[in-house]
């Protein structure tokens, strides 16, 4: 609108005619819609860039992939295995064979995971944050065992992604709280599309009967036991929109189908504490 009106007022003084006026409001339009046009793309792109591709996800990855296996001053065969099956089942295998080699030489580097995070903050959506996080716990449990030192690094991670401390619980508590069948004698994420298959490498699986408690529930939902069930009702609107599929679709139908389960997870524990509670 401001070059329409510098438009007229430059083709009056000009020529001190209402055409002269007229040229210039038909000019200054010409410009307006240029301009706006641009600022378009401008917002285009930014939207755009805050979305992780695929090759800068799996590349982001690999360096925290190090940061975490080196908490513990090991990386065991059970957690290569993990990364392979990891990468091979959502990117394939010529994808997961160059993130493999990415490793290697991350496992020889100091990385600053302070500046990875901040550059993944910078680029990615909440929902791709969560998925890092989600795929960390899943490599520190695949020994069966997670070290508290591990468990501290995630955290830390985590807190440098942008997570609150009560997202990073609720998905402690969806992947941590469910025990699934596994070959490592702890908990693993064989039900969650991120889990080792114990029978590729000839383990023999355990079974673990958990029930999830009505504490982990709550956790999913970001709330405390005390909250009202309109609270709850609210809470759940926001999980499910938090971590639904169609956020990570663009990184591969194999990561949409484990984001499915975590939704599904959101589900589970919103009809239990709906359950408990008598709500409709």
């Amino acid at each position: 609108m401001i070059f329409r009106i510098l438009g007229i007022i430059l083709g009056f003084v000009a020529t001190g005619s209402f055409w002269g006026g007229l040229a210039g409001y038909l000019f200054g339009r010409v410009i307006d819609s240029i301009v706006n046009s641009r600022r378009r793309g401008s917002a285009a792109f930014t939207f755009s860039r805050h979305f992780f591709d695929e090759g800068m996800f799996i590349d982001s990855l690999m360096q925290l992939t190090a940061v975490v296996v080196k908490a513990d001053q090991k990386m065991l065969k059970s957690e290569l295995d993990f990364v392979k099956q990891y990468l091979i089942k959502n990117f394939g295998t010529g994808e997961a064979q160059r993130a493999i080699l990415k490793l290697r030489d991350y496992l020889e580097e100091d990385i600053d995971y302070q500046t990875v995070c901040a550059n993944i903050r910078h680029n990615a959506s909440i929902q791709e944050r969560l998925l890092i996080i989600q795929y960390l716990l899943g490599l520190a449990q695949a020994d069966g065992n997670i070290d508290s030192n591990e468990m501290l690094v995630i955290q830390q991670i985590a807190q440098s992604l942008g997570i609150s401390n009560n997202e990073f619980e609720a998905l402690k508590a969806m992947f941590l709280g469910y025990a699934y069948r596994s070959g490592f004698g702890g908990y693993g994420f064989g039900n969650t599309g991120y889990g080792y298959n114990s029978s590729s490498s000839g383990s023999s699986s355990s079974s673990y009967a958990y029930t999830p408690s009505l504490d982990d529930d709550y956790k999913m939902l970001e709330i405390s036991a005390d909250a009202s069930d309109d609270e709850v009702k609210k809470a759940y609107r926001k999980a499910a929109m938090k971590h639904h599929p169609d956020k990570v679709s663009h990184l591969g139908e194999d990561v949409r189908k484990a984001a499915e389960e975590k939704f599904a997870k959101v589900n589970e524990a919103y009809n239990r504490i709906k359950k408990s509670r008598g709500m409709n």
